[in-house]
């Protein structure tokens, strides 16, 4: 009996040694099978985040150069106006209107007049009718300059040269001053005359800009064209 109580002892040794070892191995194994789904785990993580960063990335560039695209169409239709063809006409235009209001000025009223005009209407003593039509007429050329074509450079030229051409006229009268009486010379009136058609055409230019794009907007709600604007229709 005593050697049957030690054959089960021994067996049962040999039974918790086989499955002490059994659990070991299988531990083993959990762990490297663990490790490795961790390891593919963050493999497609970390896939997956690049591909996105990429993706994100090149949208956002694709965003950009669209953005800037129609940033860049915006400020040169602003600028030089939608048809190139238009802008240049307007521009080729420009002296003429000069020369036809030197000429006007010329063989009308004189040079003399004009200041006695301008002063008068500015300080209310003797408003003069002819400088609210001339206003007005510019006005109106930048409102139809700016609502056909857009282009704030075309219309300012077409806006300032009758300005310039008038007050060029200027050259070789006869100006007093404190100190006494001088002869304009050529390029004294013709600095006056850009500082004129500045001084007077910007304000005239910005005002009817404003004024013919807002009309452009307004015919275009009116016209039931009031979906998205194109790139080139929003300056």
């Amino acid at each position: 009996m005593f050697t049957d109580w030690s054959a089960a002892r021994t067996a049962v040794s040999e039974a918790g040694v086989v499955t002490m070892v059994v659990l070991r191995r299988l531990l083993g194994a959990t762990r490297s099978a663990t490790r490795t789904v961790w390891r593919l785990l963050t493999w497609l993580v970390h896939g997956l985040r690049s591909l996105a960063t990429v993706a994100f990335s090149k949208v956002a560039a694709v965003r950009s150069v669209a953005a800037e695209r129609d940033v860049v169409g915006a400020v040169r239709v602003g600028l030089l106006g939608k048809r190139p063809d238009v802008s240049v006409v307007l521009t080729l235009l420009s002296p003429g209107l000069a020369l036809l209001a030197a000429w006007w000025v010329e063989s009308t009223v004189g040079y003399e007049t004009l200041p006695a005009w301008v002063r008068g209407t500015w300080f209310g003593t003797d408003p003069s009718p002819m400088i609210f039509l001339a206003v007005g007429g510019l006005l109106a050329l930048g409102v139809i300059s700016a609502g056909v074509n857009s282009g704030l450079l075309p219309t300012g030229l077409l806006v300032s040269a009758p300005i310039f051409g008038a007050s060029v006229t200027r050259y070789g009268t006869t100006v007093t001053y404190t100190w006494g009486s001088q002869v304009v010379s050529l390029p004294n009136a013709v600095g006056m005359a850009i500082i004129f058609a500045l001084g007077f055409g910007v304000p005239i230019t910005i005002s009817g800009f404003v004024l013919g794009r807002a009309l452009r907007r307004v015919v275009r709600v009116l016209g039931g064209g009031a979906g998205p604007s194109a790139p080139d229709d929003t300056a």
